[in-house]
């Protein structure tokens, strides 16, 4: 239990560096170069340094100002990344859109909320793999996901979780852009425009490359999976596989009526 314990805290510890500390940190210090007084041109690192000098030197020089100062810091680093972690979960919707089995699924994979329609080229390729496995097996992703994802291989787990990882990876990397656009309407910074544009343009090629992975690694559980689902529900196979009458079953056995 001890060792359980200390690789959760392990995880959640990268998990804060690297996607509220570290990006948080770098907008902090672009808002300090895009905002500090005086400055001769887009970045004057000299001008910048001087600007915190004063502060450091002048209001928070006191304990209770260094103690000020680290709240503000604080506030400043966790605030636009925590917002960032929400818009984060609306662009994976204007991504993708309103998959039931990908909703249930993502709750499963690391608690996010977000995932896919079909009106983007994300949501088409989400859609798509559903609709096979329709057709080839009966079943709908809705009903049998939840079920697969407890009965999957930690292998298949895992393969799934990095795929997964990755797209929200460049769902959040895309979130960011709202806060760097921000930051150059209010503050007149060209260069933070050019970053929100960076960061708009990678997301959406991460997103659509994570989505492949994504949707193999989905499909991949699938075909292993199912037939053990089938056995566990006591359906009978007289294929030796789920066709779509035995996928149809399986349906009914699992929707319960509703």
């Amino acid at each position: 239990m001890d060792g359980f314990l200390a690789e959760v805290g392990k995880k959640i510890t990268e998990r804060w560096l690297t996607r509220v500390v570290l990006p948080g940190l770098l907008f902090v210090v672009a808002c300090a170069v895009a905002l500090a007084p005086g400055r001769s041109g887009p970045v004057d690192v000299a001008a910048t340094i001087e600007w915190l000098e004063r502060m450091r030197t002048g209001r928070y020089a006191s304990p209770s100002g260094t103690a000020a100062a680290l709240v503000v810091l604080l506030l400043a680093v966790a605030g636009p990344a925590l917002c960032a972690e929400w818009l984060a979960s609306v662009v994976a919707r204007l991504w993708a859109g309103r998959d039931r089995w990908m909703r249930r699924a993502a709750r499963r994979l690391r608690g996010g909320t977000a995932v896919p329609a079909r009106a983007t080229w994300i949501g088409g390729r989400l859609g798509a793999v559903e609709e096979r496995i329709r057709v080839q097996h009966g079943v709908h992703m809705s009903l049998v996901w939840p079920r697969l994802w407890q009965l999957a291989p930690e292998g298949s787990r895992q393969e799934v979780n990095a795929a997964w990882d990755r797209y929200a990876a460049a769902t959040l990397r895309t979130a960011w852009t709202v806060p760097y656009a921000a930051l150059a309407a209010t503050a007149g910074w060209w260069p933070a425009a050019v970053i929100a544009a960076g960061l708009a343009v990678t997301g959406w090629r991460e997103g659509r490359s994570a989505v492949v992975g994504l949707v193999e690694a989905v499909e991949s559980a699938v075909d292993t999976g199912l037939r053990g689902l089938a056995e566990v529900l006591g359906v009978p196979l007289r294929h030796g596989r789920v066709l779509p009458a035995d996928g149809t079953l399986i349906n009914e056995l699992i929707n319960k009526g509703r």
